[in-house]
């Protein structure tokens, strides 16, 4: 940890020398990748609204076309709205059907790559808390805390959760993007034998095969509270876009949204062939006055 704030203070430290450089604009489209949150910050003078949805799973076998892809199955969605505080500090706010999640999220913009590679990448900060307002599920009449002492009982708190991460990204070409993004998730309320913290890291990417589409991807490794089989959040995409917005269509290893969930509950077997098709639609909309800050 003390390495990571290190890190994150020469990257400042070097933005403040950087001033006067050419700064790399589009390292992606947006300030989603598929599941994770890009370095990407809203522009000023504009919002950012996105729809998430994920089908149900579907596997090698018959139940692709007897529940006609996944659609007759119950699906996950999420609406999301962001807007610029500076032009560097994105606030936005989101609902999930699962668990009746509500949340709010922060994102700071705190080095840019140049032009000249005098800062190599771009580099933000994202904080995401989520509070679930579903009813609790039933628990068996003899369960208790951690300390096998204390009878267990639902609190307030149980119903919140965090997300904590380093975005650190890079433009190789006008053609192809990737970013490595070291995260740590903290839920209050955890299923016995797990920790309450879970460390990972996603590692994802887009490579342009047209001027306004792109093939996306994205693959998390968790280091605790491991899944089983080690199937990790896997997703791939194919992204276009149109004048104010941002179509995207996927197949991923989970049907869940956002972080707090993704990174903690059980993946499907993306290499068993199972899977679940979704799609991202993101509208944005700027005033032709401000030029937008990593677009």
């Amino acid at each position: 940890m003390k390495k990571i704030w290190f890190l994150i203070f020469l990257l400042v430290c070097e933005t403040n020398f950087a001033q006067d450089k050419e700064f790399v604009y589009g390292t992606f489209r947006g300030g989603l990748l598929i599941n994770s949150p890009t370095i990407e910050v809203v522009s000023k003078k504009s919002y950012d609204f996105t729809i998430r949805h994920r089908f149900g799973m579907i596997g090698p076998d018959s139940s692709a076309y007897q529940q006609f892809l996944g659609t007759d199955l119950p699906a996950n969605i999420r609406f999301g709205f962001a807007f610029p505080v500076t032009e560097k500090l994105t606030l936005g706010f989101g609902r999930t059907k699962n668990g009746k999640t509500v949340d709010a999220e922060a994102k700071y913009l705190f080095a840019m790559q140049t032009e000249d590679n005098s800062m190599p990448v771009s580099a933000a900060i994202y904080f995401s808390s989520a509070m679930m307002t579903d009813k609790f599920s039933k628990i068996p009449q003899y369960s208790f805390f951690s300390d096998s002492l204390t009878p267990f009982k639902y609190k307030f708190e149980h119903r919140f959760s965090y997300s904590t991460e380093l975005i650190i990204a890079r433009k190789f070409s006008d053609k192809f993007s990737m970013q490595v993004a070291p995260l740590l998730v903290y839920k209050n309320l955890v299923n016995p034998g797990n920790e309450n913290q879970t460390f990972v890291i996603s590692i994802g990417g887009v490579y342009k095969t047209g001027l306004k589409s792109s093939i996306i991807f994205e693959y998390a490794y968790r280091f605790n509270n491991r899944p089983e089989e080690n199937a990790y959040p896997i997703s791939i995409g194919w992204e276009f876009g149109t004048v104010g917005h941002v179509f995207q269509i996927v197949a991923s290893s989970s049907t869940e949204l956002i972080e707090q969930d993704l990174y903690t509950k059980k993946s499907f077997n993306y290499f068993k062939g199972n899977f679940a098709l979704g799609f991202n639609i993101r509208r944005t909309s700027w005033s032709k006055k401000y030029k937008p800050v990593t677009q």
